[in-house]
């Protein structure tokens, strides 16, 4: 303890070793905020395809024999799978009633969307000739639509070798936010059977959404899914028909967690440098106090004990930039809105187009935390070893009669 009280008085006395703490702060604020921020972006991604795709997602083929209830009982045969939901999915073209597009598929004014048939409550519509339909906000925004509103789809039944077009007229119900731009800007929600009598298919599901249990190894179960629907009716002979949740993240989820890991180590070079910074300024000190360090010598203080007082030393400085630059993380990541409007010069720059999400999402995790503080303390203190060594060392009757 008499090493750190010393310690903390030469703290408070050197304007340079604020400085220093200063560097930490800054490494460990900037560093605590990019990963904030990669984790929230990876942790929400992750929730959103969970959310949206299942565990698992089993992509069927209209030619497929198999009825929903073949389906069902192959399932039920895999105790790690607790729930699946049959959904239909079908392309088309929405613009709203009325538009001059709507009469010309070609027109740059409609929008096209994914038509999901699920079997999940969708409030009906006003009107029995009109179908109802629930799409995303940021969708509803684009098209100029509010509830009550009715939206024209232009889509496609099959028909042999050729396509028939079709035409139908929906009433939004009910609008949806994912926080995901991509899907709420592109999907359109529909009861499954009515999707299914629109579009004249004989089969109502053209993949399955399927939940396993907690703490279930996915890979095994897909590889049962793959080795069962082989065979018939399924006859599903193509692996890649049958996705876990990373797989249906693709690239995007990949590019994700590899940033996450770059910017990591490449931010994590402010920490080097100050800490590089920190050898510097205690050689200065040294220089400047090596009078001060000869009378520690004189009175008896042995060379362990000067070098547990530079270590000592540089643990208060540490610690002190560490605090700090826990508090600046804190307060970045909870005005970053704020520091986006200020980088841009007032307008946003994490774009929802480019980066998928309509907000920057933030994660803290604390034993990442912990971990980056500790490696901090590592490193400041082995690299404060150099001028502490350099310290006990000093000739003490040279450092005496220095003036």
């Amino acid at each position: 303890m008499h090493f750190f009280s010393l310690a903390l008085a030469y703290f408070r006395s050197n304007l340079i070793l604020p400085l220093g703490s200063l560097g930490i702060a800054l490494g460990i604020g900037v560093l605590f905020t990019v990963i904030s921020v990669f984790n929230g972006f990876v942790g929400e991604l992750e929730s959103n395809i969970k959310r949206v795709s299942g565990d698992l997602v089993v992509e069927t083929s209209l030619m497929n024999q198999a009825t929903e209830q073949d389906f069902d009982a192959l399932f039920a045969d895999i105790p790690e799978i607790v729930s699946t939901q049959p959904q239909l999915h079908w392309f088309g073209l929405i613009g709203r009633r009325g538009s001059r597009s709507v009469s010309n598929s070609r027109s740059a004014d409609l929008s096209g969307v994914l038509l999901v048939g699920t079997d999940e409550s969708i409030p009906p519509a006003t009107t029995k000739d009109l179908t109802p339909m629930v799409i995303g906000k940021t969708l509803a925004d684009e098209l100029g639509l509010k509830i009550g509103d009715i939206a024209e789809v232009i889509s496609q039944r099959p028909n042999g070798k050729h396509a028939q077009p079709v035409r139908h007229s929906f009433q939004l119900t009910a609008t949806t936010s994912t926080g995901r731009f991509d899907q709420d800007i592109d999907r359109v929600l529909v009861n499954r059977t009515q999707l299914a009598q629109l579009i004249a298919l004989n089969s109502n599901f053209t993949n399955f959404k399927i939940n396993v249990a907690n703490n279930t190894d996915i890979d095994s179960v897909q590889q049962q899914l793959v080795t069962r629907l082989q065979a018939e009716p399924f006859d599903i002979q193509r692996p890649s028909r049958i996705k876990t949740w990373r797989e249906v993240g693709g690239t995007l989820l990949r590019a994700a967690e590899d940033q996450k890991g770059t910017l990591a180590i490449v931010f994590s070079f402010i920490v080097l440098v100050a800490a590089y910074q920190l050898i510097a300024t205690l050689l200065l000190l040294i220089s400047d106090k090596r009078k001060d360090i000869g009378i520690m010598g004189a009175v008896g203080a042995s060379p362990s004990s000067i070098r547990g007082f530079f270590l000592a030393l540089s643990c208060v400085i540490t610690t002190f930039g560490v605090v700090l630059g826990l508090i600046i993380g804190m307060l970045l990541n909870a005005n970053l809105h704020a520091v986006e409007l200020l980088i841009g010069g007032g307008k946003p720059i994490f774009l929802p187009e480019v980066y998928k999400f309509d907000h920057i999402p933030v994660a803290v995790d604390w034993p990442q935390v912990w971990l980056l503080v500790a490696i901090t303390y590592g490193i400041t203190l082995l690299f404060s070893l150099i001028p502490a060594i350099r310290a006990t060392r000093m000739s003490i009757v040279k450092a005496l009669i220095q003036r």
